[in-house]
């Protein structure tokens, strides 16, 4: 990692990247410093996002798959809250070997959530995701197999990047899906994603009908 690049800088260009290849090579770059450069910029979107799924399930032994892994920070968080049955999927095989190293997941997954989630249907009582649906990351494509694979009642909690909730087509994903009756808001909010950037965006819980 270059010592004149701080912390912001490889924010910003992670928000420039476009998919695939690029994705994998830039976090195989930042894999081992992620971590450490996200506490520096007060990363605190993926404690907004456990709090949020300690609030809407309570059950230590839910089975939970975080989306966008990364190097497991939103997965550490439930660890420590007592959570145990924690799988992960991630574009980058770095990101998945750091996280691997955390000692928390049941299962790791070296996935594209693009194309499809490798589990069976009704697999989880809840799928998290913190930091992927933003800038060069992951759309709304993935909901559909989100919703696939959650249980009947199951939670989905995420966060999507303000400057693509309408642009890139979220809020009318999840307006149709309501609509279609595979799932209800149970909340919608605005929040920071960074104490210490002004970048922030929607923290959404909808809970799976049927």
């Amino acid at each position: 990692m270059s010592a004149t690049k701080g912390p912001s800088a490889f924010v910003s260009d992670a928000y420039g990247l476009g998919q695939g290849k690029n994705v994998v090579g830039f976090y195989q770059k930042w894999a081992d410093d992620y971590d450490n450069q996200m506490l520096e910029v007060d990363y605190v979107a993926p404690t907004v996002i456990a709090q949020l799924l300690c609030e809407h399930v309570p059950d230590k032994s839910a089975e939970i798959l975080d989306v966008g892994c990364g190097t497991g920070l939103t997965c550490r968080l439930l660890a420590d809250r007592g959570y145990y049955s924690l799988d992960g999927i991630d574009l980058s095989p770095d990101m998945i070997r750091v996280a691997s190293g955390q000692g928390i997941y049941r299962d790791l997954i070296v996935g594209d959530v693009d194309r499809t989630i490798e589990r069976d249907a009704d697999s989880y009582d809840a799928v998290i995701s913190s930091g992927t649906f933003t800038h060069g990351h992951v759309g709304p494509e993935p909901f559909d197999d989100i919703f696939r694979i959650l249980r009947p009642g199951g939670i989905f909690a995420c966060t999507v990047h303000r400057d693509l909730w309408e642009l890139k087509g979220f809020k009318d994903k999840f307006e149709s899906l309501v609509a279609a009756e595979i799932c209800q808001c149970l909340q919608q909010k605005k929040g920071k994603y960074y104490d210490t950037e002004n970048i922030d965006g929607w923290f959404c819980v909808y809970q799976k009908l049927s």
